[in-house]
This record gives C-alpha cells, structure tokens and sequence, in this order.
C-alpha cells in the first residue's frame, strides 16, 4: 500500500510537471509567433518606406528637371533624401533586431520542447512502472482475497460443528 501510494504522488507529480512543461511551450510558441509577426511587419514597414521613398525621389527629379534650379532647393531635396535614408535605415534596424528576438525565442521554444519531451518521457517511465507494479501485485490481491474469503467460511464452519 505505501508503494502503491508513492507511486501515485510520483504519478500526479510528474503528471502536474508534464502539464507545465506543455504551459511552457504553448507560451513559448505565442512568443515565436508573435515575433515572426513583428519581422514580417518590419520587413514590409521597410518595402513601403523605400517604395514611397522612390516615388518621392523620382517625383523631386521631375519636379527639378528642365529648368534652372536654385541651391536650396537642391539643398532640400538633399536633405529630404538623407531623412529618407535615415528612416529606412531606423525601419531596417528594427528588423534586425525583431530577428534576433525571433531566433532568441526559437531557440527557447526548442529547449522548452526539448524539457517538454524529457517529462513526457518520465511520464511514461513512471507509468510503465506502475503497471509492473500492479502486475505483479496482482496474484498477491487475489490469494489475499481468498484467504479472507477462507477466514470468512471457517468462523461460520466453527459455529456449526
């Protein structure tokens, strides 16, 4: 019986861990999501930025093309140009950084996996002990039970003699 209880509290135990470690990798797999998300926002924020950016650019060559142009305007249209540039570098940035924090978290979630499987393992282990456990425990209940089924007969065989 003492065994049989421990196994039990080793079997909720490893039970309550195995649920844990599938929590842990659930929130684990949000988080890759969530940052595959944000480098696909990224790399998109940064097509646009550089489309408008063309477009803006090709639209201050027409603007400037076939007539006499005055030095500010160039110096502005310079100016628009590298702010343009620095944006697009800024944009560019955070999605290097949006992938970093991707592969950061897929490497977490593969060691969450990795301990998820471990525990499962145990699990299972654990079950298979009790199983042999009770296989063999088996042929002892049943004499057990019928000794007391014997020791039930006899003090009733014992009144009647």
């Amino acid at each position: 019986m003492n065994s049989n209880r421990m196994i039990a509290q080793l079997r909720e135990l490893r039970q309550r861990r195995e649920d844990h470690a599938r929590g842990v990798v659930a929130a684990h797999q949000a988080g890759v999501g969530e940052a595959r998300h944000n480098v696909e926002a990224a790399s998109q924020m940064l097509a646009e930025h550089l489309q408008r950016a063309i477009d803006e650019q090709n639209a201050a060559v027409s603007e400037l093309a076939n007539r006499v142009v005055k030095a500010t305007e160039l110096h502005m249209a310079q100016s628009r140009y590298e702010a343009s540039l620095t944006r697009a570098g800024q944009i560019q940035a955070q999605g290097e950084a949006a992938a970093l924090v991707q592969k950061q978290r897929e490497a977490g979630l593969a060691e969450a996996q990795r301990r998820h499987v471990q525990s499962r393992k145990a699990l299972l282990k654990l079950e298979k002990l009790a199983d042999q456990v009770e296989k063999r425990l088996a042929p002892r209940r049943s004499a057990a039970a019928e000794l007391l089924d014997e020791d039930g007969r006899l003090p009733h065989a014992s009144h009647k003699q």
